[in-house]
């Protein structure tokens, strides 16, 4: 959990940073609000891009060499390319050279995030045998992401009660040099922790893992990337394109992030209640719970955002995140390690993870502020994020046994 902690600093830092700093700092001031978004979130979703790359790379190192040996490299390259976003020049420095290093930057990050979520739930999931307890245990793992992502909400929320001309002179560079110390504590504990992968599957894992599960498994993969639309389409709309529609409707920056940050420790705090939850009611159940109140709460999101007072706001991250958001990730380890035998497992889960993260919240950023100026007002979200929820539930429903190696996941995601 430490190592999934100080990761998703990193990840909820920039998330965060995206719309309140990247877009005014590191891009033209000649251009309008509008193509400011869309070249930050833009900038944004470009390391989704990279996810599967990262995946497929350190999923193979897993595979053959053993988790911790992965997770060892995506901590590292995740952390240093956040601290030296701390250190870059902006568009009034060196013109475009800015974003150009902010993308450079970005894909290390999103390279290094592709590898990290499947090893970290498998090593996880390998420490104990399947039943309630490596269920909450996965959970567990997930809350880990949702307290990083807090803790990396809450330094730039911290930052940003300085005057506005010092924030963005120097403050919002904080947090992110504060990673280094962190960074170096995580791979330090992951290097001194035992790879409990089974190495004797090591030398029955196909040279090219990749191509292996496309050709074998690809039913799995197809489910595994629609378990993930809903999920991570669905975070990414609260907590990107919600700070973006939030800055449109004037409400303060301090408010957003922490409506933002309360919301992601409700988040966390529901994913062992939600792991309690699937343990006696089912994986499957629990997860569908989650995409329906996804699709019911979506509309008042955006409405309480809209009111603008503390409450409201607070309120609107809060029951989305908890009711919408953690049922599903706290099932979503749990169903993607069970579509793939342990051979390709790491290649597997981590290529279906970081896939539904391009279609889902590396494009749903983008897709939503696109729609919002497109048709003037958050209706067409609405529907997109509807789209998302059908999207998964068929996913979650569709028969595994068409594919080429039967495997037993149906009777625990149905």
């Amino acid at each position: 959990m430490i190592g999934n902690i100080v990761e998703w600093y990193d990840f909820a830092l920039y998330t965060a940073a995206t719309p309140l700093v990247f877009a005014s700092l590191f891009f033209s001031s000649n251009i309008s609000a509008f193509q400011n978004q869309i070249e930050a979130i833009g900038l944004f979703a470009s390391g989704f891009i990279a996810r599967p790359l990262g995946g497929i790379f350190f999923g193979a190192l897993g595979d053959r060499h053993g988790h911790m040996v992965a997770l060892r490299w995506t901590l590292f390259l995740i952390g240093g390319a956040t601290t030296l976003i701390g250190l870059l020049p902006t568009y009034t420095m060196v013109g475009s050279l800015a974003p150009m290093l902010l993308l450079l930057l970005r894909l290390v990050q999103g390279a290094a995030a592709g590898g990290e979520w499947a090893g970290s739930i498998l090593v996880v999931g390998g420490m104990l045998p399947d039943g309630p307890r490596k269920m909450v245990a996965l959970a567990l793992s997930q809350s880990g992401v949702a307290i990083g992502m807090v803790l990396g909400t809450a330094a730039l929320w911290l930052v940003s009660h300085l005057s506005p001309a010092d924030f963005l002179v120097w403050g919002w560079r904080v947090p992110f040099l504060a990673t280094l110390p962190t960074v170096v504590l995580g791979v330090w504990l992951r290097s001194a922790m035992t790879d409990l992968k089974t190495t004797s599957s090591a030398k029955h894992t196909p040279r090219f893992p990749v191509w292996a599960i496309m050709r074998d498994y690809p039913i799995p993969l197809v489910r595994g990337i629609g378990l993930r639309l809903a999920e991570n389409g669905g975070v990414y709309l609260i907590t990107v394109f919600g700070l973006a529609y939030g800055h449109e409707k004037h409400v303060p920056d301090t408010l957003l992030l922490l409506a933002l940050m309360i919301g992601l420790l409700a988040d966390g705090i529901s994913m062992p209640a939600a792991a309690w939850l699937a343990a006696r009611w089912g994986a499957g159940r629990t997860y569908l719970s989650g995409i329906l109140a996804l699709a019911l709460l979506i509309g008042p999101f955006f409405k309480l955002i809209e009111a603008g007072s503390t409450i409201a706001v607070i309120s609107a991250f809060v029951l989305l995140l908890a009711l919408g958001h953690a049922p599903t990730i706290a099932v979503e380890p749990f169903l993607l390690e069970r579509l793939f035998p342990r051979e390709v497992q790491y290649s597997g889960v981590a290529l279906a993870h970081e896939v539904g993260a391009i279609l889902a919240g590396g494009l749903s950023p983008l897709v939503a502020v696109f729609l919002y100026h497109a048709v003037g007002s958050v209706q067409a979200v609405t529907v997109y994020a509807f789209g998302l929820v059908i999207c998964s539930a068929a996913a979650l429903f569709f028969p595994c046994s068409l594919n080429r190696k039967s495997l037993s996941a149906a009777s625990e995601m149905g």
